[in-house]
């Protein structure tokens, strides 16, 4: 009797720490900045909210699901960077809660589910504010509540039915967010089918739930589409998304064949994030099965997972937020590991408990998920954890953002700057142009973009520039903006295709250098970034100074 309270109590530790490590992530979350990609997709969300359709009106490359997220985001929680984060956080702690039930329907013990969660949150929160808040990021969320429609079993005709169909809208919205992630859609199917044939109805009955989840899978992707159909959006879709995006994903940084990059996902998703995921990924393997229903259970986790993987390996960049929507996964697969680990350790009372929380915390610490952030994640954190208690040194999200959120080229402080400066120069409503990478300037700003190109990728890319840089000038035409802002710098081969910054491409581009010489005249610099205004029109501007901020 003694033994089975103190397993109790252990048990009840275990919970508790698993609730508190997805609580402190979740703040961590809240109080992450923009990154660039962030700031694209809320820029395009201001479009969307103000009735225009992005890739007519406000251009990237990425498909159009992120935007409509952020677009929802900033319509229920406010135009601030908290907003995308607050979803993040709810369809966080939503996943963390689907994979409790997962756990007990895949292996027969819920507690699998909790640990999962716990390192889903705490891996997902090291990814910090540059991987996160990413279209992998929210289709994670997706892919495991599509993994919970599937294995649920009910009793009731129509509550299956209505399962099958929404199990099969979330992968059609993950698809809409990036396409590979829409193939779990696929492996659930043959799940579901698999079931049905072992509750020995025929081959004819066991299709129901195939085309109940292609159903579901279609109405999403039908509906975006007749959407950009119906609003005249759909030829800048078409070009953006056929044409444009193909020569990007052409740029790959994996050498060798399809085969070779697949097992560098595979290798990546299991060792680069967390010495947790990999180390519960083996307990997992080769721990004893927990339930007679393991096996299927993990057939269906990787089922996924390989698909996911696959995806990454034919675009071939692996960037670190490309895995967002697969660690979910491999975190369901560490958490049946841990808790093996876990079932072991208590059997040995509280000295095992000990122990395996100490194996836990040195695990954590082993390896870091990102390491392109300044000072690493563990100062951040505590810097993070000072702010909201009012104990940092730092008094304002600003002074925190200017010492944390830059990476690489990205400098968030020097986009707030920039914007801050404009501000002062301009009334609102007052068109301007960033020649560059830095789509945070005009959401700082709060000040519409005289193009739809609110970045100029396509316009320094190696492929489909052409008619990128017509559709520019026409839009610069049609909308002349008051100032033009040059930044320097910003070198992306990977993006691009060469070695030029946005400074040196006006060279490339002599139709826009006309324009700039002819129309512009410069004002003053702030770090990497250059201010033009437009010559003869100074009662469109407020009252300026000429003083140089910060030069290069």
């Amino acid at each position: 009797m003694g033994g089975r309270t103190h397993a109790r109590r252990l048990d009840v530790w275990l919970g508790a720490s698993c609730v508190l490590v997805i609580a402190f992530s979740a703040l961590q979350i809240a109080l992450f900045s923009f990154g660039r990609d962030q700031s694209i997709y809320a820029v395009v969300a201001d479009g969307i909210l103000d009735g225009e359709l992005p890739y007519r009106d406000r251009w990237d490359f990425k498909p159009p699901g992120i935007f409509l997220l952020y677009a929802g985001a900033q319509a229920v929680f406010g135009r601030t960077m908290l907003a995308p984060r607050l979803l993040e956080i709810i369809c966080l702690i939503a996943s963390c809660g689907l994979m409790v039930s997962l756990g007990r329907r895949l292996f027969a013990d819920s507690r699998s589910g909790l640990i999962a969660g716990g390192i889903a949150a705490w891996v997902h929160a090291q990814m910090e504010f540059w991987h996160s808040g990413q279209p992998e990021s929210f289709g994670g969320a997706l892919t495991i509540a599509g993994l919970w429609l599937a294995t649920s079993d009910s009793e009731n005709r129509r509550a299956r039915w209505a399962a099958w169909l929404t199990c099969g809208a979330c992968f059609g919205v993950a698809f809409l967010l990036k396409p590979p992630l829409g193939g779990g859609a696929l492996v659930c199917t043959i799940y579901l089918m698999r079931r049905a044939s072992f509750r020995g109805v025929g081959p004819l009955v066991s299709l129901v739930p195939a085309l109940a989840v292609g159903f579901g899978v279609l109405v999403p992707i039908a509906a975006c589409a007749l959407w950009f159909w119906a609003a005249g959006g759909w030829e800048a879709l078409r070009w953006t998304l056929f044409e444009f995006t193909p020569g990007y994903t052409k740029l790959g940084w994996a050498g060798g064949n399809a085969a070779g990059a697949f097992y560098y996902a595979i290798q990546m998703a299991f060792t680069r994030f967390s010495a947790v995921l990999a180390i519960g990924a083996v307990a997992a393997g080769i721990g004893a099965p927990v339930s007679s229903r393991e096996r299927e259970g993990l057939a269906l986790i990787l089922g996924v997972l390989a698909l996911h993987l696959a995806g990454i390996g034919m675009q071939a960049k692996f960037f670190e937020y490309h895995f967002g929507a697969s660690l979910p996964l491999v975190a369901l697969l560490a958490g049946l590991g841990w808790l093996k680990v876990w079932r072991a350790a208590v059997r040995r009372g509280p000295g095992g408990a000990v122990a395996f929380a100490s194996l836990i915390v040195v695990a954590a610490m082993a390896r870091r998920a990102v390491l392109d952030v300044p000072e690493g994640y563990w100062v951040r954190s505590a810097e993070r954890v000072k702010f909201a208690l009012g104990l940092s040194e730092h008094e304002t999200r600003e002074e925190l953002d200017r010492r944390f959120y830059y990476v690489a080229d990205f400098n968030l402080a020097a986009d707030r700057d920039v914007a801050k400066r404009i501000t002062e120069l301009t009334e609102p409503g007052t068109t301007i142009f960033v020649w560059g990478f830095e789509p945070a300037i005009y959401w700082f700003a709060d000040r519409p973009p005289a193009s739809r190109f609110i970045y100029n990728v396509a316009q320094r890319a190696q492929w489909g520039r052409d008619r990128a840089r017509a559709d520019l000038l026409s839009d610069l035409e049609r909308n002349p903006p008051e100032l033009f802002v040059v930044q320097h710098h910003d070198y992306f081969k990977f993006v691009t295709g060469d070695d030029l910054d946005s400074a040196q491409a006006v060279a490339t581009f002599p139709e826009l250098e006309a324009l700039l010489q002819r129309d512009f005249e410069k004002l003053e610099q702030i770090e990497d970034f250059e201010i033009y205004r437009r010559r003869g029109q100074p009662t469109a501007l407020r009252a300026i100074s000429t003083t140089v901020l910060r030069p290069d």
